[in-house]
């Protein structure tokens, strides 16, 4: 007997056959198989959820806070802010008003650079004013953080601390920026009285400072605190960017025409197309009120190709009625910067039937200067097409002698404070005299705007100013207002023996 088979026969009294053997050894090995099996799984699934705490949580920090800058973004500063704002406090939104600029100059890549640099002096400079390190970037260079138990006034204070400590010039690849930086703020007080705790007072505030920080750009302190009156401010323009479309397809907006008339013969040459708005509410809106609104949303495009399509269509009817004018139509810098507006341009002109020499698009100054690399290329093809090209507004920006020279413009207009201030003021005289002979050396035509005195108007005759327009003239007038203007004007027909011409109306 074997020692196996001996040791099995005195356990169970009876020899195991190596058959049950082998089954045995493999219900063992199964088993522990099994088992391992068992714990590998376990391991694995611990580790999986791990891994899965481990996502959640990078998740949760991605959706709270900007890649960049490694700060909080809104949704992040909603709820992180209604803690330190719990026993009151400030909202703070901070506009650096400088990525465009950087990112113009050295391209996109050093813009976020200077994001960076932005964030990194935010930290440092909130922590000065006791910030409690609640800081977000909400979009571009512009950023919020908490000012954490100060009332209105302390914190306008904290605020214009902040900003000194953000003034300092930043350098992006040896290129040094002055980022003028503006800041809006709202307080804690009454009108929160009936807006819960957390984050829904938060973004309460937050709406509320960046109704301040708008303020600041109408101008005025760079630092400005919520009022009530600034959130009805807000309101208005809330309506007036909801309302406009409809109120082109109601005829709400109309166009307007204030005659431009030849200083040397007293001839009317052309009109200025001007959009005027009959609100139902707010009564009759001029463009310094909606004009910038339509801008800073993108509909200002919209306001340009209707008021282009009714002055070329009053062109046309004008010269159906043998007189010749032309229109001048204001063109915003948006405008420019669309490569397809010179298209849209051309299709007008074909569609009514007027000579592209009868249309004047005007231009303001300042919008010329600081996007001349942008409108160049859209104003050259426009040039192209034979439309007269006008600088707006002239004397009030940073235009000058050589950057005229580089626009193909035909005319400049001279700003209307300086002519109505020719009247009293010997310094805006010589100013008015300077711009005169200026364009004349460019071989420019000179317009003078606000003209409203007889003797203003002798005074640019002598001093060979080539057009007026302005209230001595006549005020802007609706479309039929201005043909009943037109027939009250004295005729001077062609030469006799002639082919019928254009009439000359003698204002």
């Amino acid at each position: 007997m074997t020692p196996v088979r001996a040791a099995s026969g005195a356990l169970t009294g009876t020899p195991l056959e190596p058959g049950v053997l082998a089954v045995s050894a493999v219900l063992v090995l199964l088993l522990a198989a099994a088992v391992a099996a068992l714990i590998v799984q376990r391991v694995r699934r611990r580790r999986h959820d791990a891994d899965a705490r481990a996502l959640a949580e990078r998740l949760r920090r991605d959706a709270y806070h900007d890649a960049l800058t490694g700060l909080l973004n809104r949704e992040g500063f909603l709820h992180a802010a209604a803690g330190p704002l719990a026993e009151g406090g400030a909202v703070a939104v901070v506009d650096l008003v400088l990525l465009g600029a950087v990112n113009d100059t050295l391209g996109h890549a050093r813009g976020e650079v200077f994001v960076r640099l932005a964030a990194e002096r935010l930290g440092a400079a909130g922590a000065a004013v006791a910030v409690d390190g609640v800081a977000a970037r909400l979009e571009g260079d512009t950023f919020a953080v908490v000012l954490p138990r100060v009332d209105g006034h302390d914190a306008h204070r904290a605020a214009e601390t902040l900003r000194e400590r953000l003034l300092a010039p930043y350098v992006v690849e040896g290129v040094r920026f002055e980022a003028p930086v503006v800041i809006g703020v709202a307080a804690d007080g009454p009108w929160l009285a009936d807006v819960p705790a957390g984050a829904e007072r938060t973004a309460a505030l937050l709406r509320r400072a960046d109704v301040a920080l708008a303020a600041t750009r109408d101008g005025g302190a760079p630092v400005r605190c919520y009022e009530p009156s600034m959130g009805e401010r807000a309101a208005r323009r809330l309506r007036l960017i909801r309302g406009f479309s409809a109120a082109v397809a109601r005829r709400d907006v109309r166009v307007d025409f204030q005659p431009v008339v030849s200083l040397g013969e007293r001839t009317v040459i052309g009109v200025e197309a001007l959009a005027r708005w009959d609100h139902p509410e707010l009564g009759l809106l001029l463009p310094d009120e909606f004009v910038p609104v339509l801008e800073a949303t993108g509909q200002i495009g919209e306001l340009t190709s209707f008021v282009l399509d009714e002055a070329l269509a009053a062109a046309r009817r004008w010269l159906d009625r043998g007189m010749r004018l032309s229109v001048a139509v204001n063109v915003a810098v948006a405008n420019l910067g669309n490569a397809g507006f010179p298209d849209e341009v051309a299709q007008l002109l074909d569609a009514h039937r007027v000579p592209a020499e009868l249309l004047t698009l005007e231009l303001t100054e300042s919008g010329v200067s600081s996007e001349r690399e942008v409108a160049l290329p859209v104003l050259r093809r426009l040039h192209a097409l034979g439309c007269r090209l006008a600088v707006d507004d002239f004397g009030t920006g940073q235009s000058s002698l050589a950057h005229l020279r580089r626009l193909p413009v035909d005319q400049v207009k001279i700003d209307k404070s300086f002519v109505l201030g020719m009247g009293t003021e010997y310094g805006d005289v010589a100013v008015v005299r300077a711009i005169v002979e200026m364009g004349h050396t460019l071989g420019l035509q000179v317009v003078a705007e606000g003209v409203e005195q007889a003797a203003v108007r002798v005074a640019l005759a002598e001093m060979g100013c080539d057009v007026a327009q302005g209230y001595l003239v006549s005020r802007p007038l609706p479309a039929l207002g201005f043909d009943e203007w037109l027939d009250t004007l004295d005729v001077r027909q062609g030469e006799p023996g002639t082919a019928a011409g254009p009439r000359t109306l003698i204002a």
